[in-house]
Formats: structure tokens, C-alpha cells, sequence
């Protein structure tokens, strides 16, 4: 396909990768330099300059031919037309491409070799230091086996406690992060759900708001003019109003029930309002604040009442409103099936090691911060796995069994689980394997264990006692790969 008729979406999405590599060249040649800019009050206009000059760059060279961004959209051409004749494309060295790539390949070398400061120097200066190390690793202080032993132990428990308490969080949300069986699930009360949601959101941020607001301002005039006590009802009431009408329209969008209009939408937002609203009078007339000509006492003394007051009383108005229009299917399924995915993502791309400083600082040093922290991560990883494992099942028994009238649990208990055992555990002692690994590493930041041993006789420079934490590891470690490597080979 010609260039010229490719749609204005991929021609823009080429342009963009073409500005992206070019203006990464002269960026890199500008960072490069960066020691030599530092303080320089030209450095940032040297940056937004590589940017501007990247643009004009793409620009030229997307019109003299075939581009990185062009063969990456699709947008490529195996033969180029010269005056009416086809020629076929030359050699990559000479196409703008192959050039293209090569600049790129050599200005990434150069960079990295700056940034990560390689210096060949050190590794034949320094040899004498790796050799005095080496000679006390080879010379392993067995007294200090029986301490590593338990450690070992320890840390085997540790992994073996983390995967077990995983397993079975993992597998239940996994049926929830699998889009299979969530694109099925509907319900009529979505843009009731998420309303009364944003109803409870916007009232929290109308607080946050009213708190930040009335923070600056002099307290004689708060008790004059009874701000404090006017306006932070009413931002509450306005936040709770906004939230409703942006989270019921929201799920109106999503749901299959768009056809309905704004009336249906409208009757349940005003409705929600006036029950919050009416509830905080109540509220606040039933405890006498309005007597002592202070709303704020009543948000001030009385907690968490104020806010569910207002929460029950939208949830009481919306329920009228939309008891006036016919229900609309919402895909529930897909909100959950998003969520849950985002939520193993985020877990799973914070390393357990993260994890456990968190936990360390949290509770205490020792193994259960380190259990806690693979336990959290196990999870996420588990449930990505688990899941993807559940949307690639054979459909022909879910048909079958769903054509007899079974409901949801039933299709998954007949029809997903006979088909997810195997994999599933096989998923289950692989992580185990993992969490054993990881667990001697996560014992460095006090999450117990061996690692916790191994990371203090570093510390004091026993390199002969470290010796034989290194040898025990490598022997536990490669017997349960052979051992779980067995099983997995009897189960599939």
C-alpha cells in the first residue's frame, strides 16, 4: 500500500516514531555533555531545541523516503517507482532505514557506555582485590553451617508459606481478571452503582476541598461570618452532586442502555442531591447545631456521621430517581475485569524486594515482612498467570454446558476448573521455585531468612562464612529445580 493512501491516523503514528528517533539523537548528544552544561542556564533550551530539530528532521526525511516509522505503520513499500519504473529497494546499508538504524545503534552504545561509566581500567588495576576475595571463597568456614541451616529453613518456610497463603487469593481473583468470562456479566444497577460511588468520592473531595480553602483564611472571620460552617456543607453537597453526575454518566456511556436518554440520568442525579442535602439538615437540626448557629460543630464533632447522612440520603434519593425510567444493562463484567487487571500490573511490576522494604518499615525485621512481601507479589503474578490460563481454555465445554441451562457458577465449576487444574499447578510450584530464589534476596533488606545471614557476613567481610551461605543456596536451589521440574514433567 502507497504511503500517500494510508489513512491520517498511521501516517501521524509514523511521523510520531520518526520525531521520536530523531529527536532522541541530538537529546542524547545533548546528554552526553551534561556534566559540562550543569548550571548552565541554555542547558533546558538545548533540550527543547533537540526536540524542535528531531521535527524538522522527521519532516525532511519522511519526504525524501521510506522511513523507520513508515515500515513500522505498515506504510512500507517493497519497490520504489522512479519515473514510471519500478526499481526494487537496495541494499539496507544504503536505505534510509538501514542508515537510520544504524545511527541509532551507535549513539545508544555511546550513551550507555557513558551513562552505566564502564572502565576497562578497573578490571585489570583492581584484579588483585578479586583475587584476595576469591581465595577466602574457596576456603569455606564450615562452623558457621548449623546457623545456616536453619536459615536455610527458614527460608525455604518462608517461600513454601508465601506461595500456599497466594494460591487460593490468586485462583479466586483470577476468574475476575479473565475478559472470558467477564464480558458475560451485566447488571441493570450500573448507573445506580457508580452515581452513588461518585456521589461519596465527591463529597470526600468537597471536604478536601473546603479544608484547603478554609485553611488560609483568618478564624475571626470564620466565626463572623460562619464560612466555616456555610461553606463546607455546601462544597460537600456540590462534590457529592458533581460525582454522582460524572459517575452515572460515565457507566450511561458504558452501558447498553444509552437510548434512555438524559432524563432517566437527571432524575436520578436531582433526586440523589436532595436526599443528601436533606439528610444533613436533618442531621444537623437533630443534634441542635443550627440552634448554636455553627454548621461546622456538627461536621467537627460528630465524625463520620456527617458523611453517611449525606452518602444514605443520595443513595435513598437515587434509588426514587431511577425507579422513574426502565433499567439499563451495564457491562459490570468489563469494569471489574479492567480493574482487577490494572491492580496485578501495578503489584507485579513492584519487585518483592520494594515490597519488603515497605513491610520491614511497617512491622519489624525479621521473616514475616519478607512472607508478607512474596505473598503480595505472588498474587498479582499468580492471577496474571491464572487468568491468562482461564482465556485460553477450550470454549466447546462452556457452550455445552451453558446450552443446558447452567448458570455462571455451575459453567465454571463443570466446565473451566476440569480444564485449569494441570496448568495451575504447574504455575503454583514454578512460583515456588521463584519465591525460594527470591527470598535469599529479600533477606538483605532484614526480611530473614539466609539472605538476612549472608547480607550480614558481607557486611563484616566474612567471605569464608559467605562461601558456604553461597554453596548452600546453590544446592537447595538446584534440588528443588530438579524436584519441581519432575513434577511439572508427571502433571502435563
Amino acid at each position: 500500500m502507497e504511503t500517500r493512501n494510508a489513512g491520517w491516523s498511521t501516517r501521524l503514528k509514523a511521523f510520531a516514531l520518526d520525531w521520536l528517533i530523531w529527536a532522541y539523537v541530538p537529546v542524547a548528544v545533548v546528554y552526553f555533555f551534561r556534566d559540562r552544561l550543569a548550571g548552565q542556564p541554555y542547558a533546558l533550551w538545548l533540550y527543547l531545541g533537540s526536540l524542535l530539530l528531531g521535527l524538522v528532521l522527521a519532516a525532511i526525511l519522511e519526504a525524501k523516503g521510506e522511513s523507520i516509522g513508515e515500515r513500522v505503520a505498515g506504510l512500507g513499500r517493497s519497490q520504489v517507482d522512479v519515473e514510471g519504473a519500478t526499481v526494487r529497494r537496495g541494499p539496507w546499508y544504503r536505505t534510509q532505514v538501514g542508515i537510520t538504524g544504524v545511527i541509532l545503534a551507535l549513539v545508544t552504545l555511546i550513551l550507555g557506555w557513558n551513562i552505566t561509566e564502564i572502565n576497562l581500567y578497573y578490571v585489570f588495576t583492581r584484579a588483585d582485590r578479586m583475587a584476595n576475595m576469591t581465595d577466602r571463597l574457596l576456603r569455606p568456614y564450615w562452623a558457621v553451617f548449623p546457623a545456616l541451616i536453619e536459615g536455610m529453613v527458614e527460608t525455604i518456610f518462608l517461600a513454601l508459606m508465601s506461595t500456599v497463603i497466594s494460591v487460593p487469593i490468586a485462583a479466586l481473583l483470577s476468574f475476575f481478571a479473565a475478559r472470558n468470562l467477564m464480558q458475560r456479566v451485566t447488571s441493570p444497577y450500573g448507573p445506580l452503582s457508580a452515581g452513588f460511588a461518585g456521589v461519596a468520592a465527591g463529597a470526600l473531595l468537597g471536604s478536601r476541598l473546603a479544608t484547603a480553602l478554609l485553611g488560609p483564611l483568618d478564624a475571626g472571620v470564620l466565626d463572623v461570618a460562619l464560612i466555616g460552617g456555610i461553606l463546607r456543607p455546601l462544597l460537600i453537597v456540590a462534590g457529592a452532586a458533581l460525582g454522582g453526575l460524572a459517575g452515572a454518566r460515565t457507566a450511561r456511556r458504558l452501558s447498553l442502555g444509552e437510548r434512555h436518554g438524559a432524563a432517566r440520568l437527571l432524575s436520578t442525579l436531582v433526586t440523589a442531591a436532595i436526599g443528601a442535602v436533606g439528610a444533613f439538615l436533618l442531621g444537623a437540626l437533630g443534634s441542635a447545631v443550627v440552634y448554636a448557629a455553627s454548621w461546622d460543630i456538627f461536621v467537627r464533632e460528630c465524625g463520620p456521621w456527617p458523611y453517611v447522612l449525606l452518602a444514605a440520603g443520595a443513595l435513598a434519593g437515587a434509588v426514587l430517581g431511577a425507579r422513574q425510567t426502565p433499567a439499563a444493562e451495564f457491562p459490570v463484567g468489563q469494569v471489574i475485569y479492567g480493574v482487577m487487571r490494572f491492580v496485578m500490573n501495578v503489584t507485579r511490576s513492584i519487585e518483592p524486594f520494594v515490597w519488603a522494604l515497605i513491610f520491614v518499615t511497617w512491622f519489624r525485621l525479621g521473616p514475616f515482612p519478607g512472607m508478607v512481601a512474596l505473598m503480595v507479589h505472588s498474587v498479582a503474578a499468580l492471577g496474571k498467570l491464572y487468568s491468562e490460563q482461564i482465556e485460553g481454555i477450550d470454549p466447546g465445554p462452556l457452550e455445552a454446558v451453558r446450552a443446558t441451562g447452567a448458570n455462571e457458577l455451575q459453567t465454571i465449576v463443570y466446565a473451566v476448573v476440569p480444564q485449569i487444574i494441570p496448568p495451575f499447578i504447574s504455575f503454583t510450584i514454578y512460583r515456588w521455585d521463584i519465591n525460594v530464589r527470591m527470598s535469599t534476596i529479600i533477606g538483605l533488606v532484614g526480611g530473614g531468612g539466609i539472605g538476612q545471614l549472608l547480607f550480614q557476613y558481607q557486611n563484616l567481610g566474612q567471605w569464608r562464612s559467605v562461601s558456604v551461605a553461597v554453596i548452600l543456596i546453590v544446592a537447595v536451589v538446584m534440588t528443588l529445580d530438579t524436584v519441581s521440574a519432575r513434577i511439572r514433567e508427571n502433571i502435563l
